[in-house]
């Protein structure tokens, strides 16, 4: 459900950005990188179904250390700040990261929470996860790699990968260069 609020609207765009082969497929990028996307929420039983708070992830700080040692922290700001979901209500923090390093990722809340996500890697040969095999040979715009939660509070941290690059923007993210 998470997945298909955070991907279905944008999927369009991807597949328009994307560089295709003389088929008409989409080419397979060459990259070694990959954009990590890491939002927070709370899910709450209603009467209509779940029911996600994603003010809970305003504020929240992100921290993204690599096992080989380099770490980046940053404040989960609203994704796609200026672009088309903008005012969906998301928060996340954005990293680019390598394909085949291993990081762990935490997720602190404005309440002090944390959430670990640990060992979380994304092997070279994965790339092709992000595509559809079917005859448009489209790209898959994102996907649910890892969900960490804490029963106590109700809060879950969610890690999606996207690649390559291209892809993130073309979902409206602007957190990276």
């Amino acid at each position: 459900m998470v997945w298909f609020a955070m991907g279905a609207g944008l999927f369009v765009t991807a597949v328009i950005a994307a560089e295709l082969d003389e088929k008409g497929r989409q080419k397979i990028s060459q990259d070694t990188g990959a954009v990590i996307v890491v939002t927070g929420m709370r899910l709450r039983d209603g009467p209509a179904g779940d029911v996600k708070d994603l003010s809970v992830a305003e504020g929240a700080v992100v921290r993204v250390a690599r096992k080989s040692g380099k770490t980046e922290e940053k404040p989960a700001t609203p994704f796609g700040a200026g672009g088309a979901r903008a005012d969906r209500g998301y928060f996340s923090a954005d990293f680019l990261v390598d394909l085949d390093a291993t990081y762990d990722i935490a997720m602190t809340f404005k309440n002090g929470t944390v959430i670990r996500v640990a060992d979380y890697r994304l092997p070279r040969e994965w790339r092709t996860h992000f595509y559809f095999h079917s005859t448009r040979g489209t790209k898959s715009p994102a996907s649910v790699l890892r969900i960490g939660r804490d029963e106590a509070t109700g809060l879950a941290c969610y890690v999606y990968a996207v690649f390559p690059l291209e892809a993130y923007r073309g979902h409206g993210g602007r957190q990276l260069p």
